[in-house]
């Protein structure tokens, strides 16, 4: 997928979804996440989920987006969507 948007980071989750570094610090300053680890090289990042399992973040390139990813803008924030996932009325 192209990305047009500036986003400064881009993860690939271990539980088959993408985030945007914005998506994920908001949910680590809101306490839906927890740091658990960093490691540097390889760079990545190990995240307690609200639900109590581990979530294991790395950086991709934009252009390592599925087709089915979108980034999108949202107010202050830009997220990654998946466009698979019929939007919750």
């Amino acid at each position: 997928m192209s990305v047009n948007v500036p986003v400064d980071a881009l993860f690939a989750g271990s539980n088959g979804r993408y985030y945007t570094e914005w998506q994920v610090r908001r949910r680590l300053s809101t306490g839906e996440w927890n740091r658990c680890m960093r490691q540097r090289s390889p760079e990545r990042r190990l995240v307690g989920t609200g639900d109590g399992a581990l979530l294991m973040l790395v950086p991709i390139d934009p252009d390592e987006l599925p087709g089915w990813a979108e980034i999108r803008v949202a107010g202050r924030g830009v997220r990654v969507v998946d466009t698979r996932r019929p939007i919750p009325e």
